[in-house]
């Protein structure tokens, strides 16, 4: 892991697999960091050359005051395929780097092998709604939020046979 300084914020990134191969970027959802995709890193590490990155403000990445905005976001993916000289990747985002991809698409085109959205919408929630969770997360901290996370990412099922799994994320 290591850490790389785009648009004025530090990355916290983490590559795996052959450089040399076609690069797959995984981009995390909101409240999340890079250890997200550790299975699917695992895997896709045996053919491609996997580039996983904590989103600013989330996990080991710098956290500069905001607002961000999604023009930002994906101009810290593109500031990192340039740092790795990475002309073109695959690139997946899921929920939140769902909507950072979907920019990637729009404005980096070129950039772009294919695109997977997953969980994802072009619009997610009103700006009321996500001013009122930011100012609850202020005022009371994450515990809330966390706690309400499992049921909306996760079946009962999985929930009772991958504690570990769920306790993680």
């Amino acid at each position: 892991m290591t850490d790389i300084t785009v648009n004025g914020v530090t990355l916290h990134v983490r590559c795996d697999g052959d450089r040399r191969r076609p690069a797959v970027v995984l981009s995390n959802s909101l409240g999340t960091d890079l250890s997200m995709w550790d299975a699917q890193a695992a895997v896709l590490a045996t053919r491609f050359h996997v580039l996983r990155y904590d989103t600013r403000g989330h996990g080991a990445s710098g956290a500069p005051r905001g607002p961000y905005t999604i023009a930002q976001l994906g101009a810290d993916v593109v500031g990192l395929l340039d740092h790795f000289d990475i002309e073109r990747a695959h690139v997946v985002g899921l929920s939140m780097g769902g909507v950072t991809a979907q920019w990637l698409g729009v404005h980096a085109p070129g950039r772009i092998h294919k695109l997977v959205l997953a969980n994802t919408a072009s619009k997610i929630g009103s700006a009321d709604a996500w001013q009122a969770r930011a100012a609850s997360v202020r005022a009371n901290g994450m515990s809330e939020i966390a706690a309400g996370s499992p049921a909306r990412w996760f079946t009962p099922d999985f929930v009772a046979r991958q504690p570990v799994v769920v306790g993680a994320m």
